[in-house]
């Protein structure tokens, strides 16, 4: 990813309880952000080419998986389509994505289809079991 995007960032790792399939492990969770002209559809064939390269495996909806990388937001434009939606349909309800989230943008910030800032959807989703991982061991 760094040779394509040289200028990411990474939020930090995050350690999040299953939800919809609850008899498996925690999953690990994290959100990059980049800056980029490629056009959104490219950016998730990238994403998808990662996930192949990696190997990744879903044995089943909401089951465990190796990777799965997600285009959440493309600056403020929404996209729909039959192979992409953006912003990602779920995000405002998920914990695990909001927490790092707000770590690499303004959580003041509006919603692209909503009228609520993330840190508001942030506030909705506290509940929700997600800790901040100290990788520092």
């Amino acid at each position: 990813m760094a040779q394509k995007w040289p200028e990411i960032r990474f939020s930090a790792l995050y350690s999040t309880a299953p939800r919809e399939y609850e008899e498996q492990d925690t999953f690990i969770n994290a959100v990059a952000y980049i800056e980029t002209d490629d056009p959104p559809d490219e950016v998730a064939n990238a994403l998808n080419k990662i996930e192949r390269n990696l190997g990744k495996k879903t044995p089943f909806r909401y089951g465990p998986r190796t990777i799965d990388l997600d285009l959440l937001l493309y600056g403020d434009e929404v996209i729909s389509s039959d192979r992409l939606t953006v912003p990602h349909p779920h995000m405002h309800e998920r914990r695990f994505v909001l927490e790092p989230l707000c770590e690499l943008i303004d959580p003041k910030k509006i919603h692209p289809t909503m009228e609520n800032t993330w840190e508001y959807f942030l506030g909705d989703v506290e509940n929700q079991k997600c800790e901040r991982r100290d990788e520092t061991n």
